[in-house]
């Protein structure tokens, strides 16, 4: 073999490995999204349930772009069922990019029941908020569709709800009237 085709051989082949790595690299991260809950804001109360409206942002750092087809998630706190949150509204997501999907949560007060409870404690307590999300996303990446699972047993929305909406200084004022003048410290 002259050395010219030898050199063209494994120049091809190096090509179509390094191709083949660039693709399913790309696949592996438009697999795995990065995501946040942003904010919920309490849109509908009354004495049976809290509907709260907020946007999950995703990131999709791939090089490619996808289409978010569906979503079907369950949120919990403190292993009790929070709330469901799903849509069949089609987004497409644009390559190494940051994408809101707005959610509607609707919970059920008797379904969280003693939670609710430590859920006040926990915002006065002024400790991190931090839910459980279980579900799936079905996207279509490069033609094929698939099922992305969500099963994230820990978390965090907030580090401090109190001072994220701004509730901080007035809740200090109350632990301290608490503490000051009726001896109840906590």
């Amino acid at each position: 073999m002259k050395t010219k085709t030898i050199l063209f051989v494994v120049g091809g082949g190096l090509a179509a490995f390094a191709l083949y790595r660039y693709i399913s690299k790309q696949l592996a991260l438009a697999m795995n999204w990065d995501y946040k809950i942003r904010y919920l804001t309490i849109s509908n109360f009354d004495n049976e349930s809290v509907t709260l409206q907020g946007v999950l942002q995703i990131i999709n750092p791939s090089n490619f772009s996808l289409e978010l087809n569906s979503y079907s998630l369950d949120f919990y706190y403190k292993g009790a069922f929070l709330a469901h949150a799903e849509d069949n509204k089609k987004i497409l997501v644009q390559p190494d990019t940051t994408f809101d999907v707005p959610i509607v949560l609707n919970v059920k007060l008797s379904a969280l029941g003693a939670k609710a409870l430590a859920f006040g404690k926990d915002v006065f307590d002024q400790k991190p908020i931090r839910f459980g999300i279980e579900g799936e996303a079905n996207v279509t990446f490069g033609g094929v569709t698939r099922d992305i699972d969500f099963d994230i047993p820990d978390y965090e929305y907030s580090a401090d709800l109190a001072q994220e909406y701004n509730v901080s200084k007035p809740l200090t004022e109350v632990k301290d009237f608490l503490c000051q003048k009726l001896y109840i410290c906590v």
